[in-house]
């Protein structure tokens, strides 16, 4: 075979590899899940208010700025589909997660670092 010959092998080869490349990086864009999304929260129970924290103290929940305080300590609340994701603001690492479903009127079931724990709303 010529030079010739190569390079048009080598141009029909290469328009098919590039714009398979292509699409595979235009299908890669990162796309939101239904899981990642918070509910309405005119849909859910409201949660905020001041609730005692057994064992720890008494967690301010702020739902409109999705911020709480424990004490001195600010923590950032993270809404998702099933619940909410509680941590403090200097750290990436959830301590507390509570579910929607488990809001009661007066108590709150979830989780706080490695144990079960209930909420009781103040």
């Amino acid at each position: 075979m010529n030079r010739a010959n190569l390079s048009a092998i080598r141009i029909k080869l290469f328009l098919p590899v590039f714009s398979l490349l292509l699409l595979g990086f235009v299908n890669c864009s990162e796309k939101s899940r239904a899981a990642d999304t918070a509910p309405d929260l005119s849909k859910i129970p409201d949660f905020s208010g001041k609730w005692q924290l057994e064992g720890e103290g008494n967690i301010l929940i702020d739902t409109e700025t999705k911020t709480a305080s424990l004490g001195e300590e600010k923590l950032i609340l993270e809404m998702d589909s099933l619940g909410v994701r509680i941590r403090p603001d200097d750290r990436e690492n959830a301590i507390g997660y509570f579910l929607y479903s488990e809001i009661g009127d007066k108590t709150w079931i979830g989780t706080w670092e490695d144990r079960v724990v209930r909420l009781i709303r103040l």
